[in-house]
This record gives structure tokens, C-alpha cells and sequence, in this order.
């Protein structure tokens, strides 16, 4: 019989009537009273019972499905598992199938009979109701925490820059990084860029930060001595870092920076449809300021290979042309245009091919029905062939009335104010390569 013991406790319970060596002590000797010697242990310290991704369980289920092992002996079922669902999938989709008893010491469940694995499902679910009983325990102490009290709720392994966390969550300046905070909201207002305001911190000698990091320290309202709980902000108790007027200013220079239409809507026309010849990355749309020959300050968008924009963050830089949205429209709207002019003519000759075939199926008709009426063809004869060409006809009718609409359709120059259809209707891919715009069409 080869045993496995498992023993689990969380962080919270090293030091309950359950720890660790208590429930060791006993499943060695309950082992050693029914004469098992082939035992291990498998141990998780530390880790919550809530989910399986504990490294101990993980290595147990993979020897289980090696079949290594004959049986599983817990201290207590929610040693196993606080989910029911992780309980019973472990025991009907795991132990079972691979012949695997499994025994709770404590609630004395053994589940080779059929009270046992009925009684695994009733307590599974006091374990998953104990659980969630601790989780709100644990929601409301930190809701008093943060409300009654004004400590920082943050994760234990987690501080706010600016600060030194203490026990509880009690927070204290770091003097030592207090004037880089100061000066990350002062050079915002100045520079109006995340990236330049690092850039030119490290210049005057304090330490990079990461963009995302330098961006949420810019809009948390912790520097103004608040602490948040369930995305509402109350009065912390630790020492704010900069004014409400600074902190507000570069909140409203946020807004303006990044209001999506200060530099005019993005063109969404050929998202997706654009793709480099050259390493066959895709293009995406900018936008960057000009200046205008008089002066004036504009927008303007342009279209760029993402290997070429983003360097840093591919294999190997491309060097394919960029190309501005009027340029690109432009020369769609050409191609579009020729496109057109192409089919019109392709329309004329087939109509003028399809007109004679129906008139030589008139001709062949009024042929068919003077022979009929000659008597040189029997009605069965005459009307198969009449049917016949009937049906010739009807599909010829149609090809005409098809072509006669495609040509009748609006010209580009009719819908220039429509190339978002033009563009979906029409094209499948453009492919740039340097100045070139190779399209593919839709059939």
C-alpha cells in the first residue's frame, strides 16, 4: 500500500491546533497502526486553500496519474480543499478513476464506501462556506482599515512609491524619494509627456521609473494623503506629498493630453487592411504635430510599418516607407478609380456580347416555330427545344439586367464622400511596398 500524506496549512494558520507538525504527528500514527510503511509526504506551507495551484497537490495528482499511489490521507478534509467543486472534482475525476482511496482522519470519510463520498460532499461545502466567511472577514477589516483608520490596504509585498510601508499599513515618507514625487508632478505640468518627464528626471540624477508606473503615481490621489478602498478614496493617515492645487492642475493637463480628439479622430478606414511588403508586420495609424507653411499648428496622420514605429519591441527594425492618410487615400481613390473604368468597359463588351446572343435566340425561336407550324416537328420536339431556348433566354435577361445595374452604379469621383464603403466593398489587402500600393481586390 503506498500512502500519501497531504498536509497543507495557509500563512494565516501556521499557528492554529492544526499546524503543520500537529497534523504530521497524527497521520504518521495512524500509518503506523494499520501497518503502513510505504508512506510520503507531501507538504504545502503557506498556501491557500482556495485553488489547486499548490506545488505539492500538483506534484500528489501527478503521481496519482502515474500510479504511484494507492491512497491519500488528509488531517482534515479542507486540508485538501476549501472549494467543493476542487473537492469532489478531485475525488470523482482523480482518486476514483485511478483506484485511489482517499481518507479524512478527522471526519473519519473513507470513500470506498458510499456513505463516505456522501459525506465528502456535504462537508466540502462547509469547507467552501468557511472560506468565503474568511474572505469577508478579511474585506472588512480592511474596509476599517482604510475608513476608520486611514491605513493603506495594499498587498503585503507592495509599496506606494513616496513611502515606507510599516506594520499594518501604516505609512511614513521615504525622504529619500519624497522630492522625486514632488518633481514628477512639478515636470508634468511643464512637459505635458510621461516619457519626457522621466527623461529629464534622469538627467537631473533620480532613478528611471516605468512609464505605466511614472503614469499611475501622476493620477493616484494617495499623494494627497488619501488612502482607497473599493474605488472610493477617504482621508489616510499618512503625510501628503504635494498640494491639491498641483495635484489638480496636472490632472486637468492630463485631460487635455489625452482627450482622443485633440489631435482629430483617427482614421479607422483601413484598420487592419495594410500590411508591409517588407517584413510583413502591419501598418497602424499616428498622428504627430506639424507646422504649416504660415505658421499654424495641425495634426496630421500618417500610416507606419509597426517594426519601423516600434523598434524595441520586434526582432528586427524596418526601414519600409511611411506613408501620410491624403497620400494613401489618394492613390486608393486612383486605383479605385481605374478599377472602375476598367469594369465599364468590361460591362460594354459583355453586353454587347450578351444583346447578340439574345438575339440570336429570337432568331432560333422564330425558326423553331415556323417548323412546328410546317408540321416538320412533333409537339413533344417543339416544345423541348422551346423550352430549352427558353431558359437560355431567361438567363440571358438576367446577365443583362446585372451588368446594366453594375454600370449604372455611382462612379468614385460620385462617392468620394463615402470611401469608408468604398474601401470594405472593394478592397481585401494593401500591401506597401516603399512608395508601391499593391491591392488586392474582393472578388
Amino acid at each position: 500500500m503506498n500512502v500519501a500524506l497531504y498536509l497543507r496549512v495557509s500563512t494565516e494558520q501556521q499557528i492554529e491546533k492544526y499546524g503543520l507538525d500537529v497534523q504530521h504527528e497524527k497521520l504518521r500514527s495512524y500509518c503506523q497502526a494499520r501497518g503502513w510503511t510505504h508512506v510520503t509526504d507531501y507538504i504545502d506551507g503557506g498556501y491557500s486553500g482556495s485553488n489547486l495551484n499548490r506545488p505539492a497537490l500538483q506534484q500528489l495528482i501527478k503521481d496519482i496519474q502515474a500510479k504511484k499511489i494507492d491512497l491519500v490521507l488528509v488531517y482534515r478534509l479542507d486540508r485538501l480543499s476549501r472549494s467543493q467543486r476542487d473537492t469532489l472534482s478531485l475525488i470523482e475525476e482523480l482518486f476514483l478513476p485511478h483506484h485511489v482511496e482517499f481518507i479524512s482522519l478527522s471526519e473519519t470519510i473513507d470513500t470506498q464506501t458510499p456513505f463516505g463520498r456522501a459525506a465528502i460532499g456535504i462537508l466540502s461545502t462547509f469547507a467552501q462556506l468557511e472560506r468565503e466567511n474568511i474572505k469577508e472577514r478579511l474585506y472588512t477589516c480592511h474596509q476599517k482599515m482604510v475608513q476608520e483608520e486611514g491605513l493603506w490596504a495594499g498587498g503585503a509585498g507592495t509599496t506606494p512609491y513616496g513611502y515606507t510601508r510599516l506594520a499594518r499599513g501604516q505609512l511614513v515618507v521615504n525622504e529619500s524619494e519624497r522630492h522625486h514625487v514632488q518633481r514628477i508632478f512639478e515636470s508634468y505640468l511643464e512637459l505635458k509627456s510621461v516619457a519626457q518627464v522621466n527623461k529629464q528626471l534622469q538627467a537631473e540624477g533620480f532613478k528611471k521609473l516605468r512609464y505605466q508606473r511614472l503614469s499611475n503615481i501622476l493620477k493616484s490621489r494617495l499623494y494627497l494623503g488619501e488612502v482607497s478602498f473599493a474605488g472610493e478614496w477617504h482621508k489616510g493617515s499618512h503625510e501628503a506629498l504635494i498640494t491639491e492645487e498641483l495635484f489638480h492642475a496636472v490632472q486637468q493637463a492630463r485631460q487635455e493630453t489625452t482627450n482622443p480628439n485633440r489631435m482629430g479622430p483617427k482614421n479607422k478606414t483601413f484598420t487592419g487592411l495594410i500590411t508591409c511588403g517588407h517584413c510583413g508586420a502591419v501598418y497602424k495609424v499616428y498622428n504627430r504635430r506639424i507646422t504649416k507653411a504660415d505658421g499654424e499648428k495641425a495634426y496630421e496622420s500618417y500610416y507606419m510599418c509597426e517594426n519601423r514605429k516600434l523598434p524595441k519591441t520586434n526582432p528586427q527594425k524596418c526601414y519600409n516607407s511611411r506613408i501620410t492618410r491624403e497620400a494613401l487615400e489618394q492613390q486608393v481613390m486612383a486605383q479605385i478609380k481605374h478599377l472602375q473604368q476598367l469594369n465599364q468597359k468590361k460591362y460594354k463588351t459583355d453586353l454587347v456580347a450578351f444583346k447578340r446572343k439574345l438575339k440570336t435566340i429570337d432568331q432560333k425561336t422564330s425558326k423553331l416555330i415556323d417548323l412546328y407550324t410546317d408540321g416538320q416537328l412533333t409537339k413533344k420536339t417543339f416544345q423541348q427545344k422551346l423550352n430549352a431556348l427558353t431558359e437560355q433566354k431567361q438567363t440571358l435577361l438576367q446577365k443583362i439586367s446585372e451588368t446594366e445595374a453594375k454600370q449604372k452604379a455611382p462612379s468614385a469621383e460620385e462617392n468620394s464622400t463615402t470611401l469608408d464603403s468604398l474601401v470594405k466593398h472593394l478592397i481585401k489587402n494593401i500591401t506597401i511596398i516603399d512608395n508601391t500600393l499593391d491591392i488586392t481586390w474582393n472578388n
